[in-house]
């Protein structure tokens, strides 16, 4: 016969197996980042050949101006940092006015400590633009890892988790996963699309995003929200 206490420890244990699932694919993207930043610094063959194949992919036929172009340019802006981060804010405080202290200042700090560790690794590489960089948009800075894959990663890709924790129906957190990594895969094409990035950048910034999305919210259900912070 089952018991609430039953009850309890299943569910326990679930959200154990889950916060231990959570770091693990953590650190196995900040594995394949690791990868993906040595291939890009020494310049190896797989990393052209890979850049080579999925520009040929994306960028054929050549972009010309046009209906297709002009959403490309329209959805792009929605994964700029200089979006994504004040926005966090605004929710990391509304959270707080909410009395949900500890979820706000984890949710903005998620986001600025990866656009942070971004600006390090970027200056660290220094990978050069693509040289069709200028040709549709102009982009500015290095090139490695992309700050747009970055701030899409890890804006979305948390609300994406927090949905998953959420008590939402099985349907709604389905669908809601689904197209926010839609969307992210989108921002990562776009970059691609528009020249202005090798396909191992958006690789890149993408690994990293969800490396910190999967750790941060593996401390998130294992710490803030088990012990009632949230």
């Amino acid at each position: 016969m089952a018991t609430p206490y039953g009850g309890l420890m299943g569910a326990r244990g679930r959200q154990k197996s889950t916060v231990k699932l959570l770091w693990i694919l953590g650190i196995i993207f900040f594995m394949l980042l690791g990868l993906d930043t040595l291939g890009v610094v020494q310049k190896q063959d797989w990393i052209q050949s890979l850049d080579a194949f999925f520009i040929g992919v994306i960028r054929t036929p050549a972009p010309t101006q046009g209906i297709w172009l002009k959403f490309v340019l329209v959805s792009t802006w929605f994964a700029q940092s200089k979006l994504t981060t004040p926005i966090a804010l605004l929710i990391a405080a509304w959270w707080v006015f909410q009395k949900r202290t500890a979820l706000g200042v984890w949710f903005f700090s998620t986001v600025f400590v990866g656009e942070v560790a971004l600006k390090g690794l970027k200056q660290l590489v220094a990978r050069p633009r693509p040289a069709t960089n200028g040709e549709l948009y102009l982009a500015h800075g290095f090139s490695f890892p992309s700050g747009h894959a970055l701030a899409a990663a890890l804006f979305y890709g948390l609300f994406a988790f927090l949905l998953c924790s959420s008590r939402a129906s099985l349907g709604a957190k389905v669908g809601g996963f689904v197209l926010l990594f839609l969307w992210i895969f989108l921002m990562m094409y776009d970059r691609v699309y528009l020249g202005v990035h090798y396909p191992t950048d958006v690789l890149g910034g993408f690994c990293l995003g969800l490396g910190f999305v999967c750790c941060s919210m593996g401390f998130y259900l294992g710490s803030l929200k088990q012990n009632g912070r949230s």
